[in-house]
């Protein structure tokens, strides 16, 4: 069923692109062969399946979109939000493009496309490519619920999202040992002020555990 859904997701055809070659299809644990030490990111999260697809037009280079099903629209804001730094551009629930790289996330879904050469062209055409699995992408999901329970001001770009120690080592460094009891069961979000009485950042990390005890 996944299979089917995220395949009705990518367009065939986006203006002079059209889809090439067969689509690629990862799980949990075979992502691995696909990406390496970067599939850790993903599977720190609910993460399901990945669908790779190519995309040519004629004097182009091609563009790669990937696709992933993070279970969760929680888990596809968290690892957008993992590294939000770039320009917002107004596709999905919250995109960014940095680099000749688009990232957006929407309802469960998290979206990377690219090129292999980055152009002036290339950006209108990611950005299409990018708009049109949005477009077909039905509903928007729900933001972590620890955002109603952040205080205005923060920077809404360096809102972090996530569940392990090491997430949050890699944005804060807290111990090497898990000293919040972090994990799969736990959720957490890292928001970020600056205040103009006060030098550099003031950080809040609010953690919500399983249960009471």
């Amino acid at each position: 069923k996944s299979v089917r859904e995220m395949k009705g997701m990518l367009p065939p055809k986006v203006g002079e692109y059209r889809s090439e070659g067969k689509d690629q299809f990862y799980d949990r644990n075979s992502t691995f062969r696909y990406m390496n030490g970067a599939a850790e990111l993903y599977r720190s999260y609910a993460f399901k399946m990945l669908m790779v697809r190519h995309y040519i037009k004629r004097d182009h280079p091609p563009v790669v979109v990937e696709l992933f099903d993070m279970d969760l629209p929680e888990d596809a804001f968290g690892v957008f939000s993992f590294e939000t730094e770039g320009e917002e551009v107004g596709i999905g629930q919250g995109s960014e493009y940095a680099g000749g790289l688009l990232r957006f996330w929407k309802s469960k879904f998290f979206i990377n496309s690219y090129a292999e050469k980055e152009t002036t062209s290339m950006k209108q055409d990611i950005l299409e490519i990018g708009r049109a699995i949005s477009e077909s992408i039905r509903g928007e999901g729900r933001k972590p619920k620890l955002l109603e329970y952040t205080p205005q001001g923060f920077e809404e770009r360096r809102v972090r999202y996530f569940h392990h120690s090491h997430n949050l080592n890699h944005h804060y460094f807290i111990s090497h040992e898990n000293i919040l009891q972090l994990g799969k069961g736990t959720n957490a979000l890292l928001a970020s002020y600056s205040f103009p009485q006060i030098k550099g950042r003031t950080y809040l990390l609010l953690i919500q555990y399983p249960t009471a005890k």
